[in-house]
């Protein structure tokens, strides 16, 4: 009974602050109020007019979408190789590969725009891509990775006994059998690319600005419900890739594998 009491408590203390965004993105009021004095489209048709946030939400998409297919190609032929243990130093290969993940996002962003401006990447969408695509790597490597360790390398040597070469083996055998990991690791880089703020601050710029980075632009100088419209909006992409995510891996066995590392 008390164990049910707490996850209500917790569950009602993370959806509150949606279910408000929700109601206010909604209201018919000028000024940002809850409850709101009545409701109206009014807010959610002006975000999606308004090039000021339509063309960052454009480029957060294209940025995340190009971000995981680069780490995805990335990912997979280091996961293969650190689970089956082809090469030298394969564990600190592996922690250098996620680092990120234990760096302060910020710390990390300094270091990219320090980086990348000496290659003169320091602005724009190329910058942007790399930066994004370093952040979710680790993501994509870690969820590919725990999946290669689970494959069996008997399969691949009966598709050789089979005639395959190694090129026919791989798309296949190995490929199919990775396939839940890469689409469960990708959806996880997109939704980490396009909630991510560090790197798109620093190195965003005007053609090239980001979803969060609008957002933020808009509530340094505003304080209307755009920014709950808006904020509903990417709610609501969120949690579809959620699903899809559910639909294609089931997040409880992403968890579990996971865990099993």
């Amino acid at each position: 009974m008390i164990r049910r009491l707490y996850m209500t408590l917790a569950g009602a203390f993370l959806l509150a602050p949606l279910i408000v965004v929700g109601v206010v993105a909604f209201t018919s009021a000028s000024f940002v109020s809850f409850p709101p004095p009545g409701y109206s489209l009014r807010w959610l048709t002006r975000v999606l007019a308004d090039p000021s946030f339509m063309r960052p939400l454009a480029n957060s998409i294209l940025l995340g979408l190009a971000a995981a297919c680069a780490a995805a190609i990335l990912a997979v032929p280091a996961a293969l190789a650190l689970a089956r243990r082809q090469m030298r130093h394969a564990a600190e290969i592996e922690s250098f590969l996620l680092s990120p993940l234990s760096l302060p996002a910020l710390i990390l962003s300094i270091a990219l725009l320090f980086y990348l401006s000496r290659l003169g990447l320091g602005s724009g969408f190329a910058g942007l891509f790399v930066g994004h695509t370093v952040v979710v790597l680790p993501y994509m490597l870690r969820t590919v990775l725990a999946v290669a360790r689970g494959v069996d390398p008997a399969l691949e040597e009966a598709a050789h006994t089979l005639g395959a070469d190694p090129w026919r083996s791989f798309i296949h055998v190995t490929l199919p059998t990775l396939r839940p990991g890469i689409v469960a690791g990708a959806l996880f880089a997109f939704l980490v690319s396009f909630d991510e703020v560090a790197v798109a601050l620093l190195m965003s710029s005007v053609g090239s600005m980001t979803l969060p980075v609008a957002i933020l632009n808009h509530v340094a100088h505003n304080y209307d419900p755009a920014i709950a419209a808006i904020s509903l909006i990417k709610i609501v992409l969120v949690i579809a890739v959620l699903l899809a995510l559910e639909l294609f891996f089931g997040l409880d066995r992403l968890m579990l594998s996971r865990a099993r590392r």
